[in-house]
């Protein structure tokens, strides 16, 4: 098991929160400025078409999920946003399987995810370059030596297909994963076949959060891929519920007791008792 530096999985999860705080409709000026605040250059903001449901169809919603940017040493980082709808995905609760997306890996994936997944672009008309092929061409332009990608809750699922998109379909073979709050987004097959492939993969949950928990081993083969790195909420100090165990201010809260670096503080609606 490789050993985690929690100082960088927060620098991370600040990242994806960046994402999160993009209004659906995208804005590019706003991005840019809260990139460059964080020591990055902008790239690309990520598109696409918003998780459906029995709940809520969200039929034809194209929405910013988000961005690629560049770090002064060339690390194209790739952050992606979670989403209310997950919500509505675990009541939903269809969790059924389609052949992965990934060319060469085999295995079958989570079918709401699969299909957002396969949706991700850089632009908002279908047929834009996809996010997969962004990352390649930003690396074969020399721009980028190394990636990582990152997300939250439903932005987990998808950056777990993404990295080992990129280290099966692109030049760099060795991408570093950090997934916070990730479901399970494949079978067996696929998690072997992604744990294979991408070694530098972290998956932080908290052990109180419900969607780290899903979709169910039964009656569907779902397996998580590698590696798990566990949060334990301290008794008391949060709410718990659903959403506040769930929500990344408070994983970054966690993550930051772990690390002897408190400065961020829980939503007010979810400090505790």
């Amino acid at each position: 098991m490789l050993p985690i530096d929690w100082n960088v999985a927060i620098k991370y999860a600040k990242l994806v929160q960046l994402a999160e705080g993009i209004p659906p409709a995208g804005d590019d000026v706003q991005l840019k400025a809260a990139i460059t605040n964080a020591g990055y250059t902008y790239l690309e903001t990520l598109y696409g078409n918003e998780l459906s449901t029995d709940v809520d169809p969200h039929a034809g919603e194209i929405v910013s999920f988000g961005f690629l940017a560049l770090s002064p040493t060339n690390e194209l980082v790739t952050s992606i946003r979670g989403t209310a709808t997950i919500m509505e995905w675990i009541h939903d609760g269809a969790f059924l399987m389609v052949p992965s997306p990934i060319s060469g890996l085999t295995g079958f994936t989570e079918d709401g995810f699969t299909a957002i997944y396969r949706s991700l672009r850089t632009d908002k008309p279908a047929g834009s370059t996809s996010a997969v092929a962004a990352i390649k061409s930003h690396l074969t332009a020399g721009a980028a030596k190394t990636v990582t990608v990152c997300g939250h809750s439903l932005g987990g699922a998808l950056a777990t297909l993404l990295v080992v998109d990129v280290a099966l379909n692109t030049p760099c073979k060795s991408p570093l994963g950090y997934t916070y709050a990730s479901p399970r987004t494949g079978d067996q097959l696929f998690a072997r076949a992604y744990n294979a492939s991408v070694p530098a993969s972290y998956r932080i949950a908290n052990r109180q959060d419900l969607v780290p928990q899903l979709p169910p081993i039964l009656p569907l083969p779902y397996e998580h891929v590698n590696t798990l790195y566990e949060l334990n909420p301290p008794f008391g100090k949060i709410k718990q519920n659903v959403g506040c165990m769930h929500h990344l201010t408070t994983y970054i809260w966690l993550m930051e007791q772990l690390a002897g670096a408190g400065a961020d503080p829980l939503n007010p609606e979810c400090v505790g008792p």
